[in-house]
């Protein structure tokens, strides 16, 4: 399985969208990182807690069905 962390690495390499931008989509699906901390989270230098996870894979999923509209 595809770690969440890499897509959304390689999200940010790809589209016209920032840490800040993502953050953003994060923190209104109930993440807690503050936005330091998530880009630590992203880069994978610090361990991810299951909250955090689920809280990203949200924001993924409504980014990639904006993009599809």
């Amino acid at each position: 399985m595809d770690d969440l962390r890499h897509t959304a690495r390689v999200l940010l390499q790809r589209n016209n969208l920032g840490l800040f931008d993502l953050w953003i989509f994060y923190w209104n699906h109930g993440g807690h990182c503050h936005p330091f901390d998530f880009d630590a989270f992203i880069h994978e230098i610090l361990p991810p807690s299951w909250f955090d996870m689920a809280a990203l894979e949200l924001a993924l999923r409504e980014l990639s069905l904006e993009a599809v509209t």
